[in-house]
């Protein structure tokens, strides 16, 4: 049974989108009447992020959101992990700043755990999807190479391991010795959750609404081979 959700929100310079995204978040219900807590980490952001969600937070009164802030910039792994140190839901999930992906479709990610199907729930941005119109096809192709090499090293069967969305129990989430502290930190999950085979996998497909560099877009290729000597390490040794 849930009755609580941790909502983890790494933020990085998007102060064009942090300030919506919240609204969105902080005006999601939860079915089941799951209470949500909300956790802001900024990662040392260098535009206006931390205004817009100090903005954010007075201008609503929002009693379950709490903001951590990075002294230096520890990367969206980094910041994922100083705020399992704090969070208090029966399950975490973590939610992007950037507005690609939609905030209502967490209750899609639920549904599956709530009739007892599984405990892992992925949102898979590629089951029924075409390419779309501002999606890096190069991007594409290596989302789907680094899923392949991390099914056969995991022993998982999966179609979007780099998701951000990642719908964990708390308990199992907080137990992983994690070590990665940028995008490499997703396999490293992914890997490390794996090896526990009582738990139950499932993916959800979600909607996406990729942005361009010029956009906003952080992950770059050098992020890719880290990605996959993450596979390689965890999943193999």
């Amino acid at each position: 049974m849930i009755k609580s959700l941790s909502i983890i929100i790494p933020v990085f310079n998007e102060s064009l989108t942090i300030y919506e995204l919240l609204d969105t978040v902080n005006n999601l219900i939860i079915k089941n009447g799951i209470k949500k807590e909300i956790v802001v980490v900024n990662d040392f952001s260098k535009d206006e992020s931390k205004k817009e969600i100090l903005r954010f937070i007075k201008e609503n009164n929002s009693s379950n959101i709490t903001f951590i802030e990075n002294d230096l910039n520890l990367g969206k792994g980094g910041s994922i992990k100083k705020a399992l140190e704090i969070v208090k839901g029966d399950y975490c999930i973590i939610q992007d700043a950037d507005l690609e992906l939609d905030p209502q479709q967490i209750n899609d990610l639920l549904e599956p755990v709530l009739k007892d199907e599984a405990e892992i729930v992925y949102g898979s941005r590629f089951i029924n999807s075409k390419k779309k119109k501002k999606e890096s096809i190069l991007n594409r192709i290596a989302n789907k190479l680094l899923t392949a090499l991390g099914n056969f090293c995991f022993g998982v069967k999966l179609t979007d391991m780099q998701t951000c969305y990642k719908l964990i129990p708390t308990k199992n989430f907080k137990k992983l010795d994690l070590k990665e502290n940028r995008f490499a930190f997703d396999p490293e999950v992914t890997a490390k959750l794996a090896k526990n085979k009582n738990l139950r996998w499932k993916e959800v497909p979600i909607t996406y609404n990729p942005r361009t560099v010029d956009e906003g877009k952080k992950i770059r290729w050098r992020d890719g081979f880290r990605a996959l000597f993450s596979i390689v390490r965890y999943g193999l040794f």
